[in-house]
């Protein structure tokens, strides 16, 4: 598929230039040359979707009244928005992992962690065209421990974007494919990406006993020639989002041969975007400062 300009997604509202996931960082993105922000979200206890990656607050990136966690915070599924709103998620602890690997990151104070409708709020009131919005939904088949539950909290996304009217203006992204099928159940016509696992990572998976991905909703590689492509395909799926490393022109020209765009996602550089562009990528999710491809 000859994509000449891919869509330019903001990840996690611009991760390596603001805080990743916030209010804040989106204001930001929307006066950046994208077309759209991508946002990972988790639900409350209450009952509200909010945007951020971690199931846990994490001790390197959340303040509690001024002073940094000591270990790793409660999970959102288990505080009251009020109760997640107490905490400050503006900078990386300093010498942390995460400083270290954003330098550039701006550091805030005062940054909290939004919810869906009030990311949905600000798009609406931007200027211009509508952006788009990426909602990367979190769930883990592996350990639900600390996770939301799928039917839950893609229940309550689909709430959000309808009562926003945004849902032409979204896509579901998500490697729990069970989120997926979820989704295009509610609404038929929704935008969705099956996102894929880096073969860096694979062996983190816990496959069950007979060697097949709990991420794959029964729809594993293994029952389609060890395509994950093709089990792409089999579960109605319309959009490959890999990681860049695992994008390379072979895998392409497969997901061309299944009418499958192609979307991938830790886009760091101008060179990155070149890369994915002349490969034909339909649409990037770039972590900034770089935005276009010169």
């Amino acid at each position: 598929m000859d994509h000449a300009k891919p869509l330019i997604i903001a990840g996690a509202t611009g991760y390596a230039v603001w805080p990743a996931n916030t209010l804040e960082g989106a204001e930001k993105c929307l006066l950046a040359p994208v077309d759209g922000i991508e946002i990972d979200v988790q639900i409350t206890a209450d009952g509200h979707v909010v945007a951020h990656h971690d199931y846990r607050l994490h001790q390197d990136q959340a303040r509690l009244d001024g002073q940094w966690l000591t270990a790793a915070g409660p999970a959102l599924k288990r505080l009251n928005l009020d109760d997640l709103r107490r905490y400050d998620i503006g900078r990386a602890r300093p010498g942390s992992k995460t400083a270290r690997r954003y330098p550039g990151q701006a550091q805030m104070d005062g940054v909290h962690i939004p919810t869906l409708r009030d990311l949905l709020d600000l798009l609406k009131a931007a200027p211009g065209a509508r952006r788009l919005i990426y909602v990367e939904i979190k769930t883990d088949p592996q350990d639900p421990t600390d996770a939301p539950a799928p039917e839950a909290i893609t229940k309550a996304v689909f709430d959000d974007l309808e009562a926003a009217d945004y849902l032409d203006h979204a896509k579901i992204i998500a490697f729990d494919w069970r989120v997926l099928r979820l989704s295009t159940a509610r609404q038929p016509g929704i935008r969705t990406a099956h996102l894929t696992i880096p073969q860096a990572m694979a062996v983190q998976v816990k496959r069950d006993a007979d060697g097949r991905s709990p991420w794959c909703d029964g729809c594993d590689p293994l029952d389609h020639g060890g395509s994950e492509l093709a089990a792409i395909k089999a579960h109605g799926g319309m959009e490959w989002s890999p990681h860049l490393s695992d994008m390379t022109p072979e895998r392409v020209a497969e997901a061309d041969r299944l009418g499958l765009l192609v979307g991938p996602w830790g886009v760091a550089s101008a060179e990155d975007i070149l890369s994915a562009k002349a490969m034909g990528a339909f649409s990037l999710t770039v972590s900034g400062p770089q935005w276009g491809d010169g």
